[in-house]
């Protein structure tokens, strides 16, 4: 999280707003985002409403956590692109940052393009994140 406050300007430059969800309550959020800096504001959803709604939802640690991911949303409201993130991994704001320069987020469903309504885009992880992730599934402790 500390990675996107630090490049929170060069986001904002492309439109994006950069805001953190988190299930814990409020007091805890603002301790942690004052203890890192963060520009960007952390919502709390202690009901845990958006995210099960989302699919972000983890049940089964500590008695219900998120999921990370990285959500962009559209002027519209309208999710425009999901990365959900494991341990092992997790994408990098620089990474997200370059992809979005190069592949704008549309900011309505109407600014697609019409002939292709379902444009999808994949981000490849990096080799050496693969194989971080395999050496932690195999001796993870």
């Amino acid at each position: 999280m500390a990675e996107f406050g630090e490049l929170c300007d060069d986001f904002r430059g492309l439109g994006v707003y950069i805001a953190a969800l988190s299930v814990d309550p409020q007091e805890q959020s603002e301790r942690v985002r004052r203890q890192y800096e963060l520009p960007f504001p952390i919502l709390c959803d202690t009901e845990k409403k958006v995210v099960q709604a989302w699919g972000l939802f983890n049940a089964e640690e500590k008695g219900g956590i998120a999921v990370p991911a990285v959500v962009l949303l559209g002027r519209d409201h309208c999710i425009r692109m999901m990365m959900i993130e494991g341990v092992a991994t997790r994408v990098r704001a620089a990474d997200l940052l370059a992809f979005l320069r190069s592949h704008p987020v549309p900011a309505s469903s109407a600014d697609d393009m019409p002939s292709n309504p379902q444009r999808q885009r994949v981000i490849v992880p990096w080799l050496v994140d693969f194989g971080r992730a395999v050496w932690n599934s195999i001796f993870r402790l």
